[in-house]
């Protein structure tokens, strides 16, 4: 029971290490130039769709091609 127990919490971890490397995540868009909400996440510098709930917290997939 207890590795299962430090399994899950080094997980865990590993997972908001990872989530922290692309944030933080804000909304942009350009509606002059028909560009559609999205999210420039200034971690990694990269533009991602929308994630739940139309938001960037956390964002979807990564935008083909980068950022508009």
């Amino acid at each position: 029971m207890r590795l299962w127990m430090n399994a899950i919490v080094a997980l865990l971890f590993l997972g908001v290490a990872v989530a922290k490397g692309i944030g933080p995540c804000y909304n942009q868009a350009d509606p002059d130039n028909d560009i559609r909400n999205y999210c420039y996440c200034q971690g990694n510098g990269g533009c991602y769709f929308e994630g739940k709930h139309n938001s960037c917290d956390p964002p979807g997939i990564a935008i083909p091609g980068g950022c508009p």
